[in-house]
């Protein structure tokens, strides 16, 4: 009696791919992705200042002091406005107001997309956290953050 030849392994594509579904990984990517939506929500229901910058005070806040004081908008200046023109779907009225603004919005949508799902599939977020949270990310969030507050600077001066 002769036995039966082996049987080959399905190839990778058809194996099986197993999820993690635990329910620790759920909650964390709902609030990330709530923390995420908020600004977004809070920019739609927001009018933008024709101005690019005081929307923020639709909110209950004071004028910025910086700018009050200088004449001259500080880091965040144009933010809430970038943030209302992505909102509600005008990207290019968004950049033109706050680059930085405009692109932390987009970022934003992404990551209410990205971690909305992982907290419906349980899947485990820590891969994209660890492979996003180095220095080079870090640096480069940050020299955005400054090229916005630069081109502001730039558009406020060269309208004196």
């Amino acid at each position: 009696m002769t036995a039966a030849p082996p049987t080959p392994c399905p190839p990778a594509a058809a194996r099986t791919v197993r999820h993690v579904h635990a329910p620790a990984n759920r909650l964390p990517a709902a609030l990330l992705a709530c923390g995420c939506a908020a600004p977004l929500l809070i920019g739609a229901w927001l009018t933008p200042d024709p101005s690019g910058v005081g929307t923020h005070t639709q909110l209950g806040m004071l004028p910025c002091g910086f700018k009050v004081g200088t004449g001259l908008p500080c880091a965040t200046c144009g933010m809430t406005t970038a943030f209302s023109h992505a909102a509600n779907g005008d990207l290019l009225s968004a950049f033109v107001t706050q680059p930085a603004g405009a692109a932390l919005a987009l970022l934003c949508a992404v990551v209410v997309i990205i971690c909305g799902y992982a907290a419906i599939a349980g899947a485990d977020l820590s891969p994209v956290g660890r492979a996003l949270w180095r220095p080079r990310t870090i640096l480069l969030a940050g020299g955005l953050f400054l090229a916005g507050w630069a081109y502001t600077l730039g558009v406020t001066i060269s309208s004196m």
